[in-house]
């Protein structure tokens, strides 16, 4: 005997009750995107029920999607650049992109727009350096204070940011037993005009021009 049309349909109907009850990550579909990276195409691949992901996405990228054939979120993005940080610690950066080139150029310390985006573009760019965790712990520990005429920032997300001359930090983290110009991987840093130094996550970064 064949089931009836009643019968089929109550189990049919209590999955889709339960179906709002179930937690994101059971409904989560893993999603390959593309993105550019000083020019180059790059595979990543994202978890659709990612909280963070989503909370990261403004209206404007969700339904206009990316640049040209950019199809990963901003911040996928700047996950992928900023490996090692969980995401309250990179809330700090935002990413350097160029729309003439149509690629991400590298992310820095700043504002973001509705792309996560910097807010302010400009030809900065953050890297981590070859500082040990008691550099950084030292660096946040000047948290509020203010060093040869740099004051040390501590912001919403635990990062502290020193900006200002070159000269005027290197001899802020000097007196503080820090070296972390001295470890910089580009030595563009060390004759940049001004420089930005942020400890966060038990890293440091330097962003300069």
């Amino acid at each position: 005997m064949r089931p009836s049309r009643r019968s089929l349909s109550v189990p049919c109907i209590a999955l889709a009750a339960l179906l709002p009850m179930l937690p994101a990550a059971a409904l989560a579909k893993p999603e390959a995107c593309l993105t550019s990276l000083e020019g180059f195409p790059t595979a990543l691949a994202y978890d659709t029920g990612d909280e963070e992901v989503r909370a990261n996405r403004s209206i404007r990228e969700r339904w206009l999607g990316g640049y040209g054939r950019i199809t990963c979120p901003g911040y996928v993005t700047l996950r992928a650049m900023t490996p090692g940080l969980n995401d309250r610690e990179r809330s700090v950066f935002c990413l350097q992109f160029d729309r003439e080139a149509n690629t991400y150029t590298g992310f820095a310390e700043g504002k973001r727009d509705a792309y996560l985006h910097c807010a302010k573009p400009s030809g900065a760019f953050c890297e981590k350096v070859n500082a040990s965790a008691e550099t950084a712990g030292k660096v946040a520990g000047a948290a509020g204070k203010a060093l040869n005429g740099v004051r040390a920032v501590e912001n919403s997300a635990g990062a502290v940011v020193l900006s200002g001359t070159t000269g005027s930090v290197s001899a802020a983290l000097s007196n503080l037993g820090a070296t972390a110009l001295a470890t910089v991987t580009a030595p563009a840093a060390l004759t940049a005009a001004a420089v930005t130094v942020v400890a966060v996550g038990g890293a440091v970064y330097v962003c300069s021009e």
